[in-house]
């Protein structure tokens, strides 16, 4: 069920995680990142999530403000409500991926999370839903 969607993310409840998938795509302008994380953190909040995978093949690289962003809200979270399973499909870009991968780094600093690296959605949800 989608529950939030624009043309540069799309959030879907997925009942056979159960949890959301989170989609992004191409160029995010700063104010349009930071909201969508926001609203990811409103839903996650909402329906009580506590795993996620979000698919970030076709996300063009992000800037370094933004990504500090992320990481301070996802840490938050972690902190402040519950522990979150999180998978991540990794960008074609090269760039978007040394990213991603930076921020991920920078929240296992921070806190203890369980997340992993995927190339593709199909061994994501497997693994997603093996997790308890």
């Amino acid at each position: 069920m989608t529950l939030y969607e624009t043309p540069y993310l799309k959030i879907n409840l997925d009942d056979t995680l159960p949890g959301l998938l989170i989609t992004w795509t191409g160029y995010t302008s700063s104010e349009h990142f930071r909201s969508g994380i926001d609203k990811i953190v409103e839903l996650m909040e909402v329906h009580k999530i506590t795993k996620t995978i979000t698919d970030v093949t076709e996300h063009l690289v992000i800037g370094m403000e933004d990504q500090e962003y992320a990481v301070q809200i996802s840490t938050r979270f972690s902190k402040e409500k519950w522990a979150v399973i999180r998978a991540i499909i990794t960008p074609k870009d090269v760039f978007a991926r040394f990213g991603i991968k930076q921020v991920s780094q920078a929240v296992k600093e921070q806190t203890e999370q369980n997340r992993r690296f995927f190339n593709n959605l199909e061994d994501a949800k497997t693994w997603t839903i093996m997790q308890p």
